[in-house]
């Protein structure tokens, strides 16, 4: 009976943080203590440690460049691999690493091949990134009629159903719809997209999936196994606390061997590991971080504790600076929000004019950058949450943006 007793406390004990989250953890990580980082999610922060294993690879390559590039970078890398796919529970042939999102989105875009009657879609609050790259492939490959984007609203966003309605009625007119581009967790505003039930829903119309995920991964539960989705992209230096700037790469193997990287080197002509490993000479040393910001990660706390965390302290952050401000919160129903939330700015900010007058104002007097956008008529900031943050930096920050909003002289700027 003892020995059970003593089972069931461990178990208990280990069930808990190693480390109570909060401001207890910024002395790990290298922020400056003037700076409440209420934007983790744009460029994420690394901790002191990963730095440190950062700088380790670095000097292992500088001993002996030869050796690292021609035969250890390679195998530590395919170690890499092998540990990260089971953290997305998928087969490491199946990954590769790049430089971040931007790079594998254009890799897979300028590599498919089109009929000139096949269409791409894309929705209205696509990353800025990939909507510019479907502007280029718009004048330089394709026709500005083979890529088409939906437009979403507050509704369509936080409703899977609506949202499906409103594609399959684009894809009704269009017909030969090839790809979609959708992503995991949306950049701005931030939603958190049921991409299970779209991406078996576009399967079953045979149409194939470019899913950006750029913020998923380390925010939320990530199987790739049970979503199977055709292309999959997410950096890791963004929520993993991997060093900048890192991303994986996921093509499922009967399409891998249609997809090349943007730079074209010894790799090409080989396996999709290898063409996509050897880009010219490079340092490797925040890729292999990925590894380290994982062992980091374990000694936080357990993952659901740490995804469980931030995405109260998203939701809790969201309902104080609304109340606040005598505003509204964009997302009402809570499975549509994961580490970030987006807040209708005070009512004064209703042009973009004022939204941008008050954007630099923050950023120059107050050291504070509150991402801003208009959306369906309305003007929100999007807040982040990290596991180093407390409820109390939003309402530091809710009175900054209180404070800076009286002291700002709209009318001149409006004249």
């Amino acid at each position: 009976m003892k020995i059970v007793i003593c089972l069931c406390l461990i178990l208990y004990w280990l069930s808990f943080p190693v480390y109570p989250f909060g401001h207890s953890l910024l002395p790990l990580f290298s922020l400056d203590p003037s700076y409440i980082n209420i934007n983790h999610g744009s460029y994420g922060s690394a901790p002191k440690y990963i730095h440190e294993k950062l700088r380790e690879y670095q000097l292992k390559a500088e001993r002996n460049p030869d050796r690292w590039f021609r035969l250890d970078v390679q195998i530590e890398m395919e170690n890499l691999r092998k540990k990260l796919s089971k953290y997305v529970n998928c087969d490491p042939d199946d990954l590769v690493i790049l430089d971040n999102v931007s790079a594998g989105i254009n890799s897979i875009l300028k590599s498919l091949k089109f009929q000139s009657n096949e269409t791409i879609l894309y929705y209205n609050i696509a990353y800025g990134m990939v909507k510019l790259t479907l502007q280029y492939l718009s004048t330089e490959i394709f026709t500005q009629k083979q890529i088409i984007q939906i437009e979403l609203n507050h509704q369509t966003i936080q409703n899977t159903n609506l949202l499906l309605k409103k594609t399959q009625d684009i894809i009704n007119k269009i017909k030969n719809v090839k790809l979609i581009i959708f992503d995991h967790i949306s950049s701005t505003p931030a939603i958190l997209f049921d991409i299970e039930s779209m991406l078996k829903y576009f399967h079953s119309q045979g149409i194939l999936t470019l899913i950006d995920g750029a913020h998923a991964i380390g925010a939320i539960e990530l199987n790739l196994t049970k979503l199977n989705p055709d292309f999959y992209l997410s950096n890791t230096h963004k929520w993993l606390y991997t060093h900048r700037s890192s991303c994986l790469l996921y093509i499922k193997k009967d399409l891998q061997k249609l997809i090349h990287p943007i730079i074209t080197s010894f790799g090409y002509l080989q396996s999709f590991q290898n063409e996509f490993f050897w880009l010219g000479t490079k340092d490797y040393s925040s890729y292999l971080t990925i590894s380290d910001a994982l062992d980091f990660r374990q000694t936080i706390a357990n993952e659901i504790d740490i995804y469980n965390y931030n995405h109260q302290l998203a939701i809790q952050a969201g309902y104080l600076l609304a109340q606040m401000w005598n505003s509204s919160i964009l997302i009402s129903n809570e499975k549509f929000i994961s580490t970030m939330n987006n807040i209708e700015l005070p009512l004064i900010i209703n042009t973009l004019d004022k939204m941008n007058i008050l954007y630099q104002k923050l950023i120059n007097q107050y050291n504070i950058f509150l991402p801003m956008i208009e959306f369906d008529k309305k003007f929100y900031c999007r807040i982040s949450a990290q596991i180093y943050m407390e409820l109390n930096d939003y309402q530091t920050v809710g009175k900054i943006v209180l404070d800076a909003i009286s002291t700002i002289n709209f009318l001149p700027s409006l004249k």
